[in-house]
């Protein structure tokens, strides 16, 4: 049985959870049913065997109730005061979605909460037919722990969360390799064990024999000088504090989004830290939104690519790409990938179906995590 030394939501939350079902027929629907990430008990939203979501809030002394999800979608008020409506069909995968009564956008009572978009959200999970990698099954369970540490260099504690394959505590004597995995903008270090069940991931490779035990860090990432504090502070305390292997042979980084740019920045720059890299979904590739980064450059970026491949393929041990193929990142990523292949390097690159979301983000990671530590 799994233990959690969490917040007691986020307990329940992963208790809850997906039941198991046969590979084949995971995420195939036959009926409505409340979605996984539903407040425990609770009817709405329904997930349609089309995909379709049901939402129904109670307000009876509103004017408007509707439902953004990406899109709004206006409910429509009963005799007793129920607002209720359907979407069009959703893409497979996690989201994020408001109420708003009103004009006022506020969170459903219906759904378990989640740190995303800046706020605790709503979220509402779609099932991907054939898809159960991330899905509960009768495996070894790991543990995640939530590991306070003093920061220095912000002069206040700080707080990660650990995740230790099931065989951690059975043999003492054994050291284990490390991926520090980070969030993306918007959200936090509970990100990848909430939203993306990183461990249930872990386990469920583990089991398989797919993937090496690992230990896996997710540490806040939008705070401060990001780089010092985990090149300073956060990974010697997980070196002090768990049994690793403390070299660059047995650490990775990869993150989504934000967390791909440090992974990049950070990551990437630093091989005697770090030998393997996993980048998905980042923007820094070019030409997303205001603020958007010049079209990637491997003279600019990555000279010491260019000054010897040999040596840059030594040091990274796996150089990851990914992103959704209805990203719009995807285009600058893909011309990064080939960009990065004509200069030498040996990356691989993986476009998923998707958008900017969690789905490709767990794909991501499982493919990720059968290619380090090898």
């Amino acid at each position: 049985m799994k233990r959690y030394l969490l917040p007691v939501v986020l307990t329940a939350l992963l208790a809850a959870g997906c039941k198991q079902q046969p590979a084949e027929t995971a995420g195939i629907l036959t009926e409505p049913v409340p979605a996984s990430s539903n407040v425990p008990g609770r009817e709405f939203p329904k997930v349609y065997p089309d995909l379709r979501a049901e939402f129904q809030v109670v307000a009876p002394e509103a004017q408007s109730v509707a439902v953004d999800c990406g899109k709004v979608y206006p409910l429509t008020k009963d005799a007793e005061g129920r607002w209720s409506g359907f979407t069009d069909p959703l893409e497979p995968g996690f989201h994020y979605y408001f109420i708003i009564v009103d004009g006022v956008r506020t969170s459903d009572p219906n759904s378990t909460l989640f740190f995303g978009c800046g706020v605790d959200a709503s979220a509402i999970e779609i099932p991907e037919a054939g898809v159960d990698f991330y899905l509960d099954r009768d495996v070894p369970r790991g543990e995640v722990r939530m590991q306070r540490y003093w920061s220095p260099s912000m002069n206040a504690w700080r707080r990660c969360y650990v995740y230790l394959p099931a065989e951690y505590e059975q043999n003492p004597s054994k050291r284990y390799p490390v991926l520090y995995l980070q969030h993306g903008g918007g959200e936090d270090e509970t990100g990848w064990m909430r939203q993306g069940h990183a461990d249930i991931i872990l386990d469920n490779l583990l089991a398989e024999k797919k993937a090496a035990p690992m230990l896996i860090v997710c540490d806040y990432g939008q705070a401060g000088d990001f780089a010092q504090i985990l090149l300073n502070e956060t990974i010697p305390m997980i070196d002090r504090t768990y049994r690793t292997v403390p070299d660059a042979k047995h650490r990775a980084m990869a993150g989504l989004s934000f967390g791909g740019g440090q992974s990049w920045s950070i990551g990437l720059k630093h091989p005697e830290v770090f030998s393997s890299i996993g980048v998905f979904s980042s923007g820094m590739f070019g030409g997303v939104g205001p603020g958007a980064y010049a079209p990637f450059s491997v003279e600019s970026q990555l000279p010491e690519l260019l000054a010897s491949p040999d040596a840059f393929n030594r040091a990274h041990d796996v150089f990851y790409l990914s992103c959704g193929e209805g990203d719009p990142r995807i285009e600058h990523t893909r011309q990064a990938a080939e960009a990065l292949k004509a200069a030498g390097a040996k990356v691989h690159f993986t476009a998923w179906p998707g958008g900017h979301e969690w789905q490709p983000w767990r794909k991501s990671l499982h493919e990720f995590c059968q290619m380090i530590f090898k």
